[in-house]
């Protein structure tokens, strides 16, 4: 393939982003190095130069997906708010990014479920993994405040609301046109006592 030589990274976030359109349209089997290669305008040479093996592109792309799970979580304007509101704010943000990205969260699944092996699983475990300890903080802050009933800790609601995230992301993803934020988020404030 002709034309001018791109710097290595340029490079890599294109195969990154054939691989994840590839995946996305039509699932990850069809993720190989000579589709994704004519889809980056690249040889299929570089991107086993980049990424060695399949295996090791799909992991770069699950990588990838990972990487923006905290994001919206470790946003430093959360911190001067209150611990209810904080977690309010934190699964709204979550969930709207449900509604917008559902496409992408429909390929984390495809990974969770179509590859079975340990490469890929203990890849994502670690990250709900994550996911659940950037929740924490914020739970038992509110559970610290009195702001639960004696029955449930912090890491009781953590957990919860981590499970109301998940839930709502499989809804996301089977129906996006019908999907409510603001339908669970009032779930969630039914945990919060009247003031």
């Amino acid at each position: 393939m002709g034309g001018p030589k791109r710097p290595e990274q340029e490079r890599c976030d294109a195969i990154l982003a054939a691989a994840y359109e590839l995946a996305l349209t039509e699932g990850l089997d069809a993720v190989t190095a000579r589709r994704v290669a004519t889809a980056a305008g690249i040889s299929p040479g570089l991107v086993f130069f980049h990424f060695q093996s399949k295996d090791g592109l799909l992991q770069a792309l699950l990588d990838v997906l990972l990487d923006g799970t905290l994001d919206a979580l470790t946003d430093p304007a959360l911190a001067a708010l209150a611990p209810w509101d904080r977690l309010e704010r934190m699964v709204r943000g979550e969930l709207e990014r449900l509604a917008e990205y559902h496409a992408g969260v429909e390929l984390l699944f495809a990974f969770y479920f179509s590859r079975r092996d340990d490469l890929f699983r203990d890849r994502i475990e670690a990250s709900f993994g994550r996911y659940l300890e950037a929740f924490l903080p914020v739970c038992r802050e509110v559970a610290a405040d009195g702001g639960l009933s004696d029955s449930v800790s912090g890491d009781d609601l953590a957990a919860t609301v981590v499970a109301l995230v998940q839930g709502a992301s499989i809804q996301a993803i089977r129906n996006p046109a019908s999907f409510a934020p603001e339908a669970l988020l009032s779930t969630l404030r039914a945990f919060r006592p009247v003031a």
